[in-house]
Protein backbone atom coordinates (compact mmCIF):
# COMPACT_ATOMS: atom_id res chain seq x y z
CA UNK A 1 0.00 0.00 0.00
CA UNK A 2 1.45 3.36 -0.99
CA UNK A 3 1.90 5.90 1.79
CA UNK A 4 -0.49 8.82 1.82
CA UNK A 5 0.48 12.39 2.47
CA UNK A 6 -0.22 13.77 5.90
CA UNK A 7 -2.88 16.10 4.53
CA UNK A 8 -4.88 13.37 2.79
CA UNK A 9 -4.65 11.03 5.79
CA UNK A 10 -7.38 13.01 7.55
CA UNK A 11 -10.94 13.62 6.52
CA UNK A 12 -13.54 15.94 7.95
CA UNK A 13 -15.70 13.98 10.35
CA UNK A 14 -18.35 16.68 10.47
CA UNK A 15 -18.69 20.27 9.39
CA UNK A 16 -19.38 22.65 12.22
CA UNK A 17 -20.59 26.22 12.01
CA UNK A 18 -18.09 28.70 10.58
CA UNK A 19 -17.13 30.14 13.98
CA UNK A 20 -16.03 26.77 15.33
CA UNK A 21 -14.18 25.37 12.29
CA UNK A 22 -13.93 21.81 11.06
CA UNK A 23 -13.19 18.68 13.05
CA UNK A 24 -10.93 16.20 11.24
CA UNK A 25 -10.74 12.50 12.08
CA UNK A 26 -7.61 10.40 11.60
CA UNK A 27 -7.03 6.65 11.85
CA UNK A 28 -3.99 4.42 12.26
CA UNK A 29 -0.93 5.99 10.62
CA UNK A 30 -2.94 9.16 10.19
CA UNK A 31 -1.42 12.55 10.75
CA UNK A 32 -3.12 15.93 10.45
CA UNK A 33 -1.93 19.47 11.11
CA UNK A 34 -4.65 22.05 11.72
CA UNK A 35 -4.94 25.76 12.41
CA UNK A 36 -7.39 27.06 15.00
CA UNK A 37 -10.42 26.94 15.01
CA UNK A 38 -10.17 23.51 13.33
CA UNK A 39 -9.67 20.44 15.51
CA UNK A 40 -8.39 16.89 15.08
CA UNK A 41 -9.59 13.67 16.70
CA UNK A 42 -8.78 9.97 16.74
CA UNK A 43 -9.89 6.75 18.44
CA UNK A 44 -7.21 4.73 20.25
CA UNK A 45 -6.65 1.33 21.82
CA UNK A 46 -3.04 0.22 22.32
CA UNK A 47 -2.01 2.86 19.77
CA UNK A 48 -0.77 6.25 20.90
CA UNK A 49 -2.20 9.59 19.85
CA UNK A 50 0.51 12.26 19.76
CA UNK A 51 -0.65 15.87 19.92
CA UNK A 52 2.09 18.41 19.22
CA UNK A 53 1.17 22.07 19.10
CA UNK A 54 2.44 25.64 19.19
CA UNK A 55 0.08 27.44 21.60
CA UNK A 56 1.32 30.86 20.47
CA UNK A 57 0.60 30.24 16.79
CA UNK A 58 -2.65 28.29 17.25
CA UNK A 59 -1.27 25.43 15.14
CA UNK A 60 -1.31 21.81 16.20
CA UNK A 61 -1.13 18.33 14.82
CA UNK A 62 -2.21 14.87 15.83
CA UNK A 63 -0.58 11.59 14.85
CA UNK A 64 -1.84 8.04 15.46
CA UNK A 65 0.97 5.48 15.83
CA UNK A 66 0.61 1.73 16.17
CA UNK A 67 4.22 0.55 16.68
CA UNK A 68 7.14 1.86 18.77
CA UNK A 69 9.82 2.20 16.11
CA UNK A 70 10.46 1.80 12.41
CA UNK A 71 12.99 -1.01 12.90
CA UNK A 72 9.99 -3.25 13.68
CA UNK A 73 8.75 -3.41 10.11
CA UNK A 74 8.08 -1.73 6.82
CA UNK A 75 5.32 0.41 5.47
CA UNK A 76 3.99 3.87 6.11
CA UNK A 77 6.47 5.75 8.35
CA UNK A 78 3.56 7.49 10.09
CA UNK A 79 2.61 4.24 11.82
CA UNK A 80 5.86 4.19 13.86
CA UNK A 81 6.46 6.46 16.87
CA UNK A 82 10.00 7.49 15.90
CA UNK A 83 9.35 8.47 12.30
CA UNK A 84 5.81 9.84 12.82
CA UNK A 85 7.01 12.34 15.42
CA UNK A 86 9.71 13.62 13.07
CA UNK A 87 7.18 14.00 10.24
CA UNK A 88 4.68 15.74 12.52
CA UNK A 89 7.28 18.23 13.74
CA UNK A 90 8.39 18.98 10.15
CA UNK A 91 4.76 19.47 9.04
CA UNK A 92 4.04 21.80 11.98
CA UNK A 93 7.06 23.97 11.20
CA UNK A 94 6.09 24.06 7.51
CA UNK A 95 2.62 25.22 8.58
CA UNK A 96 4.05 28.13 10.59
CA UNK A 97 4.71 26.72 14.07
CA UNK A 98 7.92 27.64 15.88
CA UNK A 99 10.01 24.65 16.97
CA UNK A 100 10.95 26.42 20.21
CA UNK A 101 7.26 26.77 21.18
CA UNK A 102 6.24 23.16 20.56
CA UNK A 103 4.66 21.15 23.36
CA UNK A 104 3.17 17.65 23.35
CA UNK A 105 0.44 15.61 25.00
CA UNK A 106 -0.23 11.91 24.47
CA UNK A 107 -3.10 9.51 24.95
CA UNK A 108 -3.87 5.83 24.41
CA UNK A 109 -1.57 2.90 25.09
CA UNK A 110 -4.24 0.69 26.64
CA UNK A 111 -3.80 -3.03 27.31
CA UNK A 112 -6.85 -3.90 25.24
CA UNK A 113 -6.85 -7.62 26.05
CA UNK A 114 -6.47 -7.34 29.81
CA UNK A 115 -3.74 -6.05 32.09
CA UNK A 116 -0.30 -6.39 30.56
CA UNK A 117 2.43 -7.85 32.70
CA UNK A 118 5.00 -5.21 31.83
CA UNK A 119 6.04 -4.50 28.29
CA UNK A 120 2.67 -4.82 26.55
CA UNK A 121 2.34 -3.07 23.20
CA UNK A 122 0.54 -0.08 24.73
CA UNK A 123 3.32 0.38 27.31
CA UNK A 124 6.05 0.03 24.68
CA UNK A 125 4.30 2.54 22.41
CA UNK A 126 3.99 5.08 25.22
CA UNK A 127 7.63 4.70 26.26
CA UNK A 128 8.85 5.04 22.65
CA UNK A 129 6.81 8.21 22.18
CA UNK A 130 8.11 9.72 25.43
CA UNK A 131 11.72 8.90 24.46
CA UNK A 132 11.39 10.34 20.94
CA UNK A 133 9.76 13.56 22.19
CA UNK A 134 12.61 13.97 24.68
CA UNK A 135 15.20 13.33 21.94
CA UNK A 136 13.50 15.95 19.75
CA UNK A 137 13.42 18.50 22.58
CA UNK A 138 9.61 18.70 22.70
CA UNK A 139 8.34 18.86 26.28
CA UNK A 140 5.58 16.41 27.21
CA UNK A 141 3.09 18.48 29.22
CA UNK A 142 0.30 15.95 29.71
CA UNK A 143 -0.70 12.37 29.14
CA UNK A 144 -3.62 9.98 29.55
CA UNK A 145 -2.18 6.53 28.85
CA UNK A 146 -2.59 2.97 30.05
CA UNK A 147 -5.56 1.16 31.47
CA UNK A 148 -7.55 -1.48 29.65
CA UNK A 149 -10.09 0.60 27.73
CA UNK A 150 -10.01 2.41 24.42
CA UNK A 151 -10.43 6.15 24.24
CA UNK A 152 -11.13 9.07 21.95
CA UNK A 153 -8.65 11.95 21.78
CA UNK A 154 -9.42 15.48 20.56
CA UNK A 155 -6.88 18.28 19.92
CA UNK A 156 -7.76 21.96 19.80
CA UNK A 157 -4.80 23.88 18.26
CA UNK A 158 -6.13 27.16 19.68
CA UNK A 159 -4.47 26.51 23.04
CA UNK A 160 -3.22 22.93 22.86
CA UNK A 161 -6.15 21.61 24.85
CA UNK A 162 -6.50 17.84 24.54
CA UNK A 163 -9.71 16.15 25.64
CA UNK A 164 -9.62 12.42 26.28
CA UNK A 165 -12.75 10.31 26.59
CA UNK A 166 -12.14 6.84 28.01
CA UNK A 167 -14.93 4.49 27.00
CA UNK A 168 -17.46 4.30 29.85
CA UNK A 169 -15.79 7.05 31.96
CA UNK A 170 -15.97 10.82 32.27
CA UNK A 171 -13.83 12.81 29.83
CA UNK A 172 -10.73 14.59 31.03
CA UNK A 173 -8.69 17.49 29.69
CA UNK A 174 -4.91 17.19 29.69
Amino acid sequence: MAPTTSISAARPSRKLDHSSGTEYSIGIAGLKVAHSPDRVRTVLGSCIGIAIYDPRAGIGGLGHVILPDSSMGTGDPKKFADSAIEILIEDLISAGASRSNLEAKIGGGAAMFGPATGGGLGDRNAEAVRAKLLACGVPLTGEAVGGTKGRKMFLSPLNGEVRVEVIGEASQTI
